[in-house]
């Protein structure tokens, strides 16, 4: 018998299925039950000694909000807009802390609602999302599944044909992935929360920064891009901690850019987090630079930010206009 409540859990919401559950759902056992979830329990999860992974807003600096910030500040001008009518609203943050200053933070469980003019930031949480996982088998996509044979844990993954609407899109931004074998970890929940931000009625800048990949770099990686974090290790083991470790992949940017335009954005883009601050905060990169301190802390954090041997290259962001 297993001896964790959560793969308990699991486990008897999978035999209400004939033993059987999608990726999606178990994802979202791990990340989000309302007891043992990753994201729920009291827990620290970002940081240096004791978390399991390390992101751009738990610089203690801060200069990853402040480039934020002057971003966002400096699009408007470009646009003739005024900045401070537009509110910041931060979706996602941990407990106790925030990226963007003077920002309303909208954090797990609460109410999605956005105001008349607004400026929307999230760190990290469209991969933080559930997501399926698919996988090319004799000419078309499979949808995987997990097989619960026995009153533990692991299960054994099967496959069962995609609906047509998860081919359809698959087949639109991933047909060089149609290769025997090939997975893709795709989002539906990610798209869903995107596409609930940007059909509300408001207007303004969408800025998310995340682990983006485009559709073209995600057709490259045959063995997909879930996997999972512990005490800043990344692994592929999504059975032996289950609701103790991140389960995270990488979003595409050109679906998620696309349902910004369908909704009604009249600009949307991926770029580098290093090309998208240099491109937008110019000036407040060259005040940080230079200082004369050259153990500057805030220089050291830049450096994190920028380099692509660090945060400049892995991390990308997504910005949309509507104004």
């Amino acid at each position: 018998m297993t001896s964790q409540p959560l793969e308990e859990k699991i486990i008897k919401a999978a035999r209400e299925n004939g033993g059987i559950m999608e990726w999606s759902r178990f994802i979202s056992f791990c990340l989000f039950d309302s007891e043992f979830g990753y994201y729920v329990k009291p827990k620290l999860r970002v940081g240096k000694k004791g978390a399991d992974f390390y992101t751009a807003s738990s610089l203690k600096r801060k200069v990853f909000g402040k480039l934020l910030n002057a971003c966002a500040e400096n699009i408007l001008k470009s646009k003739n807009y005024d900045a401070t009518l537009f509110e910041k609203i931060e979706i996602g943050a941990e407990p106790d802390s925030c990226a963007l200053k003077s920002a309303k933070v909208l954090r797990l469980g609460d109410e999605l609602v956005l105001p008349p003019s607004a400026v929307v930031f999230s760190n990290e949480l469209l991969d933080s999302r559930p997501f399926s996982r698919f996988k090319f088998i004799d000419g078309k996509w499979a949808k995987a599944h997990l097989k619960f044979d026995s009153p533990s844990f692991p299960p054994r993954e099967i496959f069962i044909e995609a609906g047509e609407s998860e081919s359809a899109l698959l087949r639109k931004y991933f047909p060089k992935a149609e290769v025997q074998g090939f997975r893709v970890d795709f989002s539906f929940d990610a798209c869903g929360l995107l596409k609930k931000l940007c059909l509300q009625n408001w207007r303004g800048i969408l800025l998310f920064a995340d682990y983006f990949r485009t559709a073209e770099e995600i057709s490259i990686l045959p063995n997909g891009t879930a996997r999972t974090y512990f005490r800043h290790t990344q692994g592929a083991d999504f059975f032996s901690k289950v609701g103790n470790s991140d389960i995270t992949f990488s979003p595409c940017s050109d679906v998620l850019r696309d349902i910004a335009l369908e909704c009604g954005f009249s600009e949307a883009f991926a770029a580098s987090q290093e090309e998208f601050f240099i491109k937008y905060a110019g000036e407040e990169i060259k005040e940080i630079a230079s200082s004369p301190d050259a153990f500057s802390p805030d220089k050291r954090e830049l450096v994190q930010l920028l380099s692509p041997a660090h945060m400049g290259a892995c991390f990308r962001i997504l910005c949309a206009a509507r104004l």
